[in-house]
């Protein structure tokens, strides 16, 4: 059953849901065809990607979940939030799919959960769309050390459960002055990650932003088993956020990467240019098909 604060106009997709032992995850799977896996990031839900979803469903399949605390997921108050229980949460989802030849798009926190699964079976990521994200240590990172430090902090804590106001803020800062978008979409954002109780457990999520550098390190180091993977970025200059710096590091990472800079977005690019955002990911998806049957013509 659908909550009451849920916008169906703007969310209009049917719910599935995958037991797990952490509780139900909530996924969406839209349109059939090369199927395309999106991956949301914080403080962010499925709903991020509604309007991606409704116009690449109509020539892809379009699979978009909601990590357990988030959305329309189970919201429990014992479980570790971690980010490597959600990449173990995220390989349960594709193993119960069975999905190969994916293309898979991350978003924010969902690269480090969604690489995890490609550096671990390389063989089912066909190609890679990212936006404005990262997959390494930030323990030295100045601003995401603050940010993280403020949300699990006392204050931050208490705002939480007594006021929830450090998600609306978060989400306001992040979307900036500069969108357009309503209130009540806004508002969207924040249902999602629960009530002023529930949310206290989403802070988990913030504090791994700085609080697991082992396990940053360790893909890191086994970056090179998706370095050949075709990756086409899509980067909000604007993003208050995740920095330019973290762009650079991507163009000379991948062999085989296409880059596309939008100077007048922030962090929620699929939010302010999802038109545009749908047309380069289908764009990029007919030019890998056109190279794959080139080379197994000349085969």
């Amino acid at each position: 059953m659908k909550p009451d604060w849920l916008d169906t106009n703007e969310y209009p997709f049917e719910s599935k849901f995958l037991e797990l032992e952490a509780g139900k995850m909530h996924y969406i799977d839209e349109g059939e065809g090369h199927p395309i896996v999106m991956i949301h990031g914080t403080p962010s839900w499925s709903f991020a990607y509604r309007n991606l979803i409704k116009l690449l469903s109509k020539k892809y399949r379009c699979i978009a979940l909601d990590l357990i605390g988030f959305g329309l997921s189970d919201k429990p108050r014992d479980w570790s939030y971690k980010p490597r229980a959600h990449a173990a949460n995220f390989e349960q989802l594709m193993a119960h799919l069975g999905l190969t030849n994916i293309t898979l798009l991350v978003h924010d926190f969902g690269a480090p959960i969604g690489l995890a699964y490609a550096i671990k079976y390389p063989e089912n990521i066909r190609s890679i769309v990212m936006l404005n994200t990262w997959t390494w240590s930030l323990s030295n990172h100045q601003i995401f050390s603050k940010a993280s430090k403020y949300l699990i902090g006392p204050l931050g804590k208490f705002l939480h459960s007594k006021l929830n106001l450090t998600t609306n803020q978060l989400v306001h800062e992040l979307f900036g002055q500069e969108s357009n978008m309503p209130e009540k979409l806004k508002d969207q954002y924040t249902l999602g990650l629960g009530g002023p109780d529930e949310t206290v457990s989403s802070l988990a999520f913030a504090r791994e932003l700085v609080g697991v550098s082992k396990w940053y390190d360790e893909l890191w180091k086994e970056r090179k088993k998706i370095q050949d993977i075709p990756t086409l970025i899509l980067w909000g200059e604007r993003d208050k956020l995740v920095r330019i710096e973290a762009l650079q590091r991507w163009k000379k990472f991948f062999h085989e990467c296409y880059v596309l800079h939008f100077e007048d977005s922030g962090h929620f690019l699929m939010e302010e240019h999802a038109d545009e955002v749908a047309q380069y990911v289908s764009n990029f998806i007919k030019e890998e098909d056109k190279k794959k049957e080139k080379a197994l013509h000349n085969t």
